[in-house]
């Protein structure tokens, strides 16, 4: 695929058609979508899917909630060499992804992939991307793979492709009587605020008549701009960008996302004053800890940083659904580590935070509040 097409190419090729099919009734689909999501061996209703997590968020009732999960850091890299026998199949060689990158001529591409610029060593060392169905099913991580690929491939229009995607989830969040809410980054950190395409009058046509839902018309949209009028409707992401980088929260939130929360680094030289500057910015931070089930819930945590800056925040469970836009900001969202298969265990005991009531890490101390 070309990963140079230009917004005049794609909106000539709007109007042209392709039919995909779903449980429900038949989608037509832009030639340009239909083309590269056949390319890679995807469908429509595959780009997004649902973990027992954002399942908890709708059933409490309060929407329906998707993501998008794609191959984090340098792991698209490790799927398709020959030479990566990890004993953790997940972790390993996935020969169909190596096919499927040779016969679409982007193995050069998929090698030099990073899906988390941000990541420390110990978060990709003990990434979630294996924990639940990703560290059990080959499947599960080789459709992550193919998702990588094809937004690799085609940003533009992969991008297009998800506002298709978007749609389709809203309109069920609405049968269901429920808002939508949408984390795009569920397992990588591609900066899906910059990501821009075209949405032409007959893309509009299409999805109002099949889907019932109104976007926006542009040649430059990101996908905020692109469901700008759809009210029902949360863009929610946890990022490892500091607060204050090109990429970071605020960069996102001036995007047009409604909701960012920052995801604590602990193995990071500045991790106690880069979440000091998110909560003072009113942002949130969530802290994976190694909890117990039966552990007591926190009640707050503080942070202390060595040049002397102090700060409490108050304590979220962030394990009894994922709807991170209703929770105070600044907070603490406390996530109980959930294990990743095959991870070093350096990385588990560098990144994760460990249940007691005061943690020293490089730059300052966290203190667990109960």
């Amino acid at each position: 695929m070309n990963n140079n097409n230009n917004n005049n190419n794609n909106n000539n090729n709007n109007n042209a058609t392709m039919t995909t099919t779903t449980t429900r009734r038949r989608i037509d689909l832009p030639d340009d979508v239909a083309g590269l999501l056949a390319a890679f061996d995807l469908t429509l209703d595959g780009l997004l899917t649902v973990n027992p997590k954002v399942a908890r968020t709708a059933a409490a009732g309060i929407a329906r909630s998707v993501i998008h999960h794609a191959k984090p850091s340098r792991s698209l890299a490790r799927a398709i060499d020959p030479r990566n026998d990890n004993a953790t199949a997940t972790r390993g060689f996935i020969p169909s992804l190596r096919a499927l990158a040779e016969r679409n001529g982007m193995v050069s591409a998929a090698v030099t992939h990073n899906g988390c610029m941000h990541a420390t060593a110990g978060c990709i060392g003990c990434c979630l991307e294996q924990a639940g169905h990703g560290g059990l099913s080959v499947n599960v991580s080789a459709a992550r793979g193919r998702r990588t690929m094809a937004m690799v491939a085609d940003p533009v229009t992969y991008g297009r492709a998800m506002v298709y995607a978007l749609a389709r989830e809203t309109a069920r969040a609405r049968r269901d009587g429920l808002p939508l809410a949408a984390r795009l980054c569920g397992t990588d950190e591609t900066p899906w605020f910059r990501r821009l395409f075209p949405v032409s009058v007959a893309d509009a046509q299409r999805i109002r008549r099949r889907f019932g839902v109104h976007v926006s018309v542009g040649d430059r949209l990101n996908i905020a701009a692109a469901f700008g009028d759809v009210a029902d409707l949360t863009l929610y992401e946890y990022l490892k960008a500091r607060t204050n980088d090109a990429d970071g929260l605020i960069a996102w939130r001036a995007a047009g996302w409604h909701d960012v929360t920052a995801s604590f680094a602990a193995d990071r030289s500045t991790a106690v004053r880069d979440a000091v500057y998110a909560i003072r910015g009113g942002f949130r931070v969530a802290f994976p800890v190694m909890l117990d089930k039966r552990a007591a819930p926190l009640r707050s945590l503080t942070l202390r940083s060595d040049d002397g800056v102090a700060v409490t925040i108050p304590a979220v469970d962030g394990d009894a659904t994922d709807a991170r836009w209703m929770d105070p900001a600044p907070s603490g969202v406390v996530l109980r580590y959930k294990r990743s298969r095959g991870a070093d265990p350096a990385a588990v005991a560098a990144f994760v935070l460990p249940d007691r009531p005061v943690v020293r890490l490089s730059d300052g101390v966290v203190q667990l509040n109960r």
